[in-house]
Parts: structure tokens; sequence; C-alpha cells
């Protein structure tokens, strides 16, 4: 469970849709408002005023901490702020690191002309580089309020460390969800059952079976554990798309997903599948990290 929540703000609704879903979402965490002027952007002074740019756009900075605090009083919490001046992705990944952040939530904004959402360049930036688990609100903040928080949640599963550590997380942050098992099954071919039965393909397709009742049914003894159900279901496809498309067809809240790491120098890259459903998801994304390993 997070302890010490970063919500990086840079004024837009999405920033402050982030900071919304932290105050839901973790009722119990410190959380840290941190706002970054990028001395590489143009901050153009109003024609005829006595401010220099710089002076404009720390005026703006600290407008967008104090709205932030303004939200944290509305809420009963207290929320420390945080101004600092540089490039942004590069900042937040230095105060995750000397502020002991266990948890990064950022607002996503930005369209690519083939799918949307789309992920900005600093929130992807953080995505790929954090070392803590972070993330992804895509949406406004009325779309937030809208939905129930933590609500249904879309845990996907693959039998793999990352992912059971994502279904562990789930379980002690949000006692109060409504819980999916999801594992899609990526057969090494395509067609349907039918097309494949009485051949040899039909063998491989019930040994991907078997192995997804396994992992679903692993998913379940962890959740009886703590005395809570869960449900599971299955797709065949590709991960990244079945995860949005079910995520977005049966209306779940969130998405929350187990981050395949490799270490590099001074960052980690997220695996495949997991970046990809970050990047993509119309709706709330978090990736928790595992136990990178190295190649």
């Amino acid at each position: 469970m997070p302890q010490h929540v970063l919500v990086p703000l840079d004024g837009s609704d999405h920033g402050f849709a982030g900071l919304e879903y932290s105050l839901e979402s973790f009722p119990d965490a410190s959380i840290t408002a941190l706002s970054v002027i990028d001395p590489t952007h143009d901050h153009t002074a109003t024609v005829g005023s006595s401010e220099s740019p710089l002076e404009r756009a720390e005026a703006q900075r600290d407008a967008v901490l104090e709205r932030a605090a303004d939200r944290g009083d509305d809420h009963g919490r207290e929320i420390r702020t945080l101004g600092r001046t540089g490039r942004p992705h590069t900042e937040i990944l230095t105060v995750v690191t000397d502020e002991n952040i266990d948890h990064v939530v950022l607002g996503s904004h930005g369209e690519s002309p083939i799918t949307s959402p789309f992920l900005g360049h600093v929130s992807e930036a953080v995505l790929r580089r954090a070392p803590v688990s972070t993330t992804i609100v895509p949406e406004s903040t009325a779309a937030l309020r809208e939905r129930d928080i933590p609500g249904e949640i879309l845990v996907p599963v693959d039998g793999s460390e990352q992912a059971e550590a994502a279904l562990e997380y789930v379980l002690e942050t949000f006692p109060g969800g409504s819980y999916t098992g999801f594992h899609v099954l990526e057969l090494p071919f395509d067609r349907s059952p039918e097309a494949v039965e009485g051949t040899y393909l039909e063998g491989v397709r019930t040994d991907y079976e078997d192995r997804a009742d396994e992992i679903l049914a692993s998913a379940t003894a962890r959740a009886d554990e703590r005395g809570v159900s869960i449900e599971t279901a299955t797709a065949s496809g590709t991960p990244a798309e079945e995860i949005i498309d079910y995520a977005v067809a049966n209306e779940y809240s969130q998405i929350v997903m187990g981050s395949h790491g490799r270490s590099l120098p001074a960052r980690l890259i997220t695996g495949s599948v997991a970046e990809r459903v970050a990047r993509r998801s119309p709706r709330t994304v978090t990736l928790v990290r595992g136990n990178p390993t190295t190649d």
C-alpha cells in the first residue's frame, strides 16, 4: 500500500484528475503535489507587464500548488506542495528518489492521430523510467468523479511474480473494491476452437486453457486467503488489446497490472504489454513494479 504519493501538476484538468484519484484512493498516504517550471519552455510575459517571463511562470506554478492545497482542504487532507525548476520528467524522477516516494500518480493528456488517449511526453518519460509503481489517469476530473473509486478493478494475471505483486497490491490497497482476475490466452495460431477440433492444435489450445485455469485458481486462492472474493475471466488474442477492450466493454473503473522491468543504468523499462495498456487505455491504469530481472 502506498505511503508517500507524488502527484505532478501542470495546471491542466488531467493533472488535477490525478490528484483527485490520489485523494480518493490513498486515504492514509502522505501526498506531495509537485509543479515544475520548464526553463526550455517559452514563458512569454503579457505585453506591458512588469513581470519577467520567469516571474510570471513562478506565479502560475504557485497558483497551481495553492489550488492543490485547497483541494486537499476540501477532502480534509493536508497536501505538501513542492515547486521545482528544470526539465519536468527529470525533476519528477529526482523528487521520487530524494523524497522517498513509493508511488507516482500522473494525469495524462495528448492524443495520437491513430488512437486516443495517448500519453503526454512527460507522463510517458516518467512511466518508462520511474523505479516505483505508477498510476496513469487519462480521464478528466469530471469523468473520474462519475466513477466509483476504487470501483470495479481489472487485474490481468499471467502467473508471473509481477502479476502476483499487482494482485497483492489491489487486495491490500483497495479492500472495498470488486476484483476480476483476467487472463489472455495468446495462442500461437489464429483459429477458432471449432477449426482446430480433432487436430494437433486442439491439444495445444487445451494446454493453454489448462494453464489459464491454474493461473486463475491461484488468484482465487490468494483472494480467499484474505477472505474476499474475486471474479475470473479469460479471452484469446493479443494481451494488451484484449485487456483494454475487456475493461472498456465491461465498464471497469481501473486496471492494475504488474510491470515486467529490465534494469538499465538509472532507469527501468516497462514490459511491452504493460506499457501498451498504459499508453492506450481510456481507463486509469496502475503499473505495479515487480522485481526486475537483468538480461
